[in-house]
Parts: C-alpha cells; structure tokens; sequence
C-alpha cells in the first residue's frame, strides 16, 4: 500500500474540517457585523448617542496626530461600519477569491488555505488569540498584571471607541509608517525595470506599497511571501518596521491613560506584530480586520452586553467561542508539530550515510 496514501486522506480531512469550520467563524464575522449596525441604529441608547456629535482623534503617525472638528456620531459610526465591509469584500475577493480557493484546492496542499486571506483569518485571528490569552495568563501567575481598559459606562459609547479604534490605529501605527517604508525599499531595490518605465507604472506601483506591499514586491522581481515563504519572503527593513511598529503600539497601550497596566505591553506586541506580518502579506484589508475581532467583534461575547441586548445570541456564540479557542490551540499544535518534523527531516539528511561507490557494499550487521 502506498504510505502517501493515508497521509493524503488525513490532509484531505483535515482540510474539509477546517473549511467547514471556517465557514462557521466566518457567517459570525458577518452576523456580528450586522448585530453591530443593530446595536447601534436600532435601540434607543444607539440611536440617542448617533444623533450627537464629538471630536474624534485622527492618528497619522504612531502617536503624532489631531482631532476632527465636531462630527455627527451616526454619520462616523456609518462610514467606520462600511470600510469594515469593504474590507470583508476585500477579502473575499483579493489574491485568490474564497469561494476559488476552496474549490481548487487540493488534499495535499492545506498551504492552500492562505491563499485567500478571509479563509486563513480564522486561523490567523484564533492564533494570536490563545498567543494573547496565554502570554497575559503567565504574567498574572507571577504577578505581571495587564489591566483592562476603562470604558465609558454606557454600552453604545464603549462600543463606539472599541469600533473607531482599529480603522484609525492601524492607518496610524501599520500602513503609515510601514507602507512609507515600503515605498523606499520597493523603489530602491526593485528590480524589473518594467516596473518603473512610465509615470503611470510608478503612481501605480506608489499606491500598491500602500494598500498591497506583497503585490508591489512581486512587480519589481523582490522576495515575497507568496512565492519565498513568511522568513525568506520578507526583508530584514520589513522585520525591523515589524518589531518597532509592534513595540510601539505596545508601549502606547501602556502610556495612553486608560487603565492598562505594564504587561499590556508583551501581548499588544504580538498582536502588533502578526497585524504588521499580515498588512505585507495580504493587505490594508488584513491587519484592519484583525484589529476589527478583538474590538468590534469580541464586544458581542462579553455577557453583560450579549445577555441584555441579544439574549437569542448568547449560545450560539458561546459555542462559536469554543471553535475559535480550539482553532486556535490546534493551529499552534500543527505549528509545532511541523517544526519539529522539518528539525528530524534536517537531522537525518545531515547524518544519512553518502552514497557508496559501485564497488564498495557496507560489511553485514547481523550477528
């Protein structure tokens, strides 16, 4: 029998198992969505607080920015709740559609699954998730506490900051500073000439830094993720724009007077850090989405608002919940488990006998 045979079926089921569980967490990404415009437009409190007006912070460059004249809450809320949706059609859409790369892929290539970022977010987010969880659990233990943030005490205000705050922290802290940098590097070390022949080629390669830094390198003939892998795919400019953003965005936690506390620090790094690595790889449209489930997304399974705003909702996502913890745990078990094959596959080949001349045969072993 063909050993590749069995391996093939467990690739092929754990491919259907995660698709269909993709699906699942995705339909919540969608419904969540909508109950957030609900939330907002459609009880008394939501549509109280839309019919006032407030300044809101614009940040530009790390912690460099201003405040907007006074604007109507509902109109902010509205254009915040539409770019989430056009990211998620971004999403959808972009690099290979998710509806293609289900359809076309294969059981012996589950790398397949990021080929569509929509598809792989599940994965991606439920990692960084248990990364968070796990990290922030191991300082309380030795007394290293995070803190929580102090949110207004009305449920629609708290749910307005925690929905404005990742359109405007990633355009400050992400696709800014790290696009401004990709520009310079995508210009300076490009090499398909092509690229840069006509003025509209450059405008054109100018916007794509921004919005899609992957696609810009693959233009010019530069490593990418798509074709090189996540280490040899990305220079050593983007990891250094990658830990400082992720540090940066961790220290500002901290400093921002909220209520977070020293350990905030560690786990808004690595979240920091996996937005930054997806914002090169995938796009604007990933990082905002990331940053979008830990705020807009997990505001619905806290059970003081679930229970008194959509008590209907309240198992499903429970259940929802455990999917995500378990996506999450298993992804990071996959992860170590291929590590550690790759580390035997590498050992073997270095210690594998050479090959022997025609003439020459080991002497026997056997006793």
């Amino acid at each position: 029998m063909n050993i590749a045979q069995p391996e093939s079926y467990v690739k092929s089921l754990v491919f259907v198992l995660y698709t269909l569980t993709a699906f699942v967490i995705v339909a919540s990404f969608l419904f969540v969505h909508l109950m957030g415009f609900g939330f907002f437009f459609y009880t008394p409190g939501g549509l109280e607080l839309s019919m006032r007006s407030f300044e809101f912070p614009i940040l530009i460059l790390f912690l460099v920015g201003f405040s907007t004249p006074a604007l109507r809450v509902g109109a902010v809320f509205s254009f915040v709740w539409i770019v989430y949706g056009l990211c998620f059609l971004v999403a959808w859409k972009w690099r290979r559609s998710f509806s293609t790369t289900v359809q076309r892929s294969s059981s012996v290539e589950l790398s397949s699954i990021s080929s569509n970022f929509l598809l792989a977010m599940p994965l991606l987010s439920s990692m960084v998730l248990t990364s968070a969880l796990a990290i922030i659990y191991s300082q309380s233990a030795v007394g290293i506490e995070t803190g929580a943030p102090q949110l207004p005490s009305d449920a629609h205000e708290a749910f307005l900051n925690l929905a404005y705050a990742p359109l405007i922290e990633e355009i400050g802290f992400r696709l800014v500073p790290i696009g401004l940098v990709m520009v310079f590097y995508v210009f300076l070390s490009g090499k398909n000439v092509k690229a840069f022949s006509t003025a509209g080629s450059r405008v054109k390669l100018l916007f794509l830094s921004f919005i899609y830094p992957e696609g810009a390198k693959k233009l010019t003939g530069l490593p990418n993720v798509g074709e090189h892998g996540v280490l040899k795919g990305m220079s050593p400019i983007e990891w250094t724009m990658i830990a400082a953003t992720s540090v940066v965005f961790g220290l500002a936690h901290v400093f921002s007077p909220v209520g977070w506390e020293i350990g905030k620090i560690t786990s808004t790094f690595v979240q920091g850090f996996f937005f930054a690595v997806t914002y090169i790889a995938y796009g604007f449209e990933a990082p905002i989405l990331m940053h979008w489930y830990f705020n807009y997304y997990f505001y619905f399974f806290d059970p003081n608002v679930a229970e008194k705003f959509f008590p209907a909702t309240v198992g499903l996502l429970s259940v929802v919940e455990l999917m995500i913890l378990v996506v999450g745990v298993l992804g990071w078990v996959a992860i170590v488990i291929g590590g550690l094959r790759r580390a035997v596959g590498r050992t073997r080949r270095k210690y594998a006998q050479p090959p022997l001349p025609p003439s020459f045969s080991y002497p026997s072993q056997s006793v």
